[in-house]
């Protein structure tokens, strides 16, 4: 049998899904597709320029180190992922109780 205030939950969240842009709801993808596409480019350039191997390198790991912040200080959205592990969560501490 099917929790009324659970599927109350449910609703606000899916509703709050619904209601994000796809921007917010992938916001840490997108910052790591940033970061990708920056260390692309970066290596396409230093592969056309003569510069010693290390500063290429320097170079990526540092592009890493930002995208790695750039990820933890990027708020994600709610994802639809989210909302069912809610639910699981809150459907099984309800059965114990």
């Amino acid at each position: 049998m099917s929790n009324p205030n659970l599927d109350i939950l449910g609703n606000i969240l899916l509703d709050k899904v619904a209601d994000q842009p796809l921007v917010k709801r992938y916001a840490n993808t997108a910052t790591t597709a940033v970061g990708a596409l920056v260390s692309i480019v970066w290596t396409l350039i230093s592969l056309g320029v003569q510069l010693p191997a290390q500063v290429g390198q320097g170079v990526l790991v540092i592009i890493a180190v930002f995208t790695v912040v750039g990820v933890k200080l990027t708020p994600n959205g709610v994802t639809e992922k989210q909302v069912e592990e809610i639910e699981d969560y809150v459907g099984q501490h309800r059965s114990e109780s």
